[in-house]
């Protein structure tokens, strides 16, 4: 049974992109002052004035010492063009940008990174230790294909957890999945994770529920374009008690406060749907974050960062994953939600409600995230109409498309069986990667890909037509 707490399943996965970034900027604002302080320093040596004066940003291990203040001529990369009309600021900005590419260490290894998100229920006045955690997202980043998937867990998951026992309330080794962090913290949520569903986990990161209000706020918000009203009339407050939220439909900058209602809210809707808004601040925090104004927040986000996560990443490796994170393109992000597709639903032995999971189909499910990730192609909706003589022509060229993982939607016989010469067809905008895609595996021509109309009704984005020319692709 729900504890009647709304949990943070936004800040978990806000801090993995806002964290990450904001280490990236951070790291390029370091590195422009380290150049200016290394100009300054030598100048100083040849006048016998004392180097320009440093300041600790940040606490803890990832404290670094910059210069506060240039004075004198530096030598400046001028500004050509549109970058002319820029504000200094932004000239300023776009210059560390481009140092960040080229001096921030490389990710280390080709085998894809998979960090485990979580969010904890938990009030300020609480400890971590011992709490449950109420989201669990899988993040899998492939350094070779620059793609990142997202993968949320639901938390009323039954599962085993690894050497849970009665005392942490297990039942023959099983309990909710959320139930894991409690009984032995971020480590022993990785290792059930790992052991469930069979993903080497190899970093965490844990983060609370004022340090994603002071992020978003840091970032100046986030504009969400709300696409179903969201009502709640018990959502908690900070004394324990409940008020009354709501969010009409269209776009809205929300802050701090308002993004985690948004995040938060369950009653009136379920898990899954919650999960559903989380995804859609993924991206507009992201793309928040990336702006080259941010440049100029990084030691607020960063220590922001520090007071409220709690990660197995060393600050050398946050620096690399920041700069791997940014050259990922939007279209390389893929966001699933393991849902009712994926669990059924049941009562347990006290009578609280669980979800049982189809181990196998999540495993495949985590898979296809990453894979489609990597080939955004993918995603493309096909349909496969045969338009030869030849019964099952278009079965068997559906067939090879699905077992390299094309999401077709409909195999159907043509509205003839003459044509001589196979096609391509092209529906809508923004498909030409896919259409040439599909062409490749088919060994069809470049000059079967051919733009479409699509009909009113149309459920696809690529059209394929078997023709008479058509023949399977031989496989060695």
């Amino acid at each position: 049974m729900s504890n009647g707490r709304s949990g943070p399943p936004l800040f978990t996965v806000v801090a993995f992109w806002a964290f990450v970034l904001g280490g990236l900027v951070f790291g390029g604002i370091f590195v422009g002052n380290w150049r200016v302080l290394n100009a300054r320093t030598t100048a100083a040596r040849q006048t016998g004035a004392p180097p320009p004066p440093l300041v600790t940003l940040g606490a803890g291990p990832v404290s670094v010492s910059v210069p506060v203040t240039v004075s004198g001529p530096v030598p400046q990369p001028q500004a050509t063009g549109a970058a002319a009309d820029k504000p200094p600021q932004q000239q300023i900005a776009s210059s560390l940008v481009s140092v960040v590419k080229n001096v921030l260490p490389d990710w280390q290894g080709t085998d894809p990174v998979n960090i485990l998100l979580l969010g904890i229920d938990k009030r300020d006045d609480e400890p971590a230790e011992g709490t449950r955690s109420d989201t669990m997202i899988l993040a899998s980043i492939d350094p070779v294909a620059k793609s990142a998937a997202l993968v949320s867990l639901p938390r009323d998951m039954w599962v085993s957890i690894p050497g849970c026992g009665p005392r942490a309330g297990c039942i023959g080794g099983m309990q909710r999945i959320n139930v894991a962090h409690a009984a032995g913290g971020p480590e022993l949520a990785v290792q059930t994770v790992t052991a469930d569903f069979g993903v080497p986990i190899q970093y965490y990161a844990r983060v609370d529920f004022r340090g994603f209000q002071q992020l978003v706020d840091a970032v100046g918000g986030v504009v969400i374009d709300v696409d179903q009203p969201v009502k709640d009339d018990e959502y908690p407050t900070p004394d324990y008690g409940y008020q009354r939220i709501y969010f009409g439909p269209g776009p809205q900058l929300m802050g701090g406060e308002q993004a985690l209602e948004y995040a938060r809210s369950r009653h009136g809707t379920s898990d899954f749907a919650r999960a559903g808004r989380q995804q859609q601040v993924i991206v507009a925090v992201r793309n928040r974050v990336l702006q080259l104004d941010m440049l100029t927040r990084a030691p607020e986000l960063l220590g922001i960062a520090q007071q409220s996560l709690a990660t197995n990443l060393q600050p050398g490796q946050m620096l690399a994953l920041a700069k791997l994170v940014s050259q990922i393109e939007r279209d390389r992000i893929t966001n699933v939600v393991i849902d009712t597709n994926y669990v059924r639903p049941f009562v347990g032995p006290d009578g609280e409600d669980l979800l049982d999971p189809n181990i196998p189909a999540i495993k495949r499910a985590i898979a296809s995230a990453q894979k489609t990730a990597a080939h955004p192609e993918l995603r493309a909706k096909v349909e496969v109409l045969n338009g030869s003589p030849t019964p099952g022509l278009g079965q068997k060229a559906a067939d090879l498309l699905t077992a390299q993982g094309f999401n077709v939607v409909r195999i159907a016989p043509a509205e003839r069986s003459d044509y001589s010469s196979s096609l391509v067809q092209v529906l809508g905008e923004n498909n030409d990667g896919a259409a040439q895609a599909v062409a490749n595996v088919l060994k069809m021509p470049a000059t079967a890909i051919v733009s479409g109309d699509p009909p009113a009704d149309a459920s696809a984005d690529i059209r394929i037509v078997v023709g008479q020319d058509f023949r399977l692709p031989t496989t060695r």
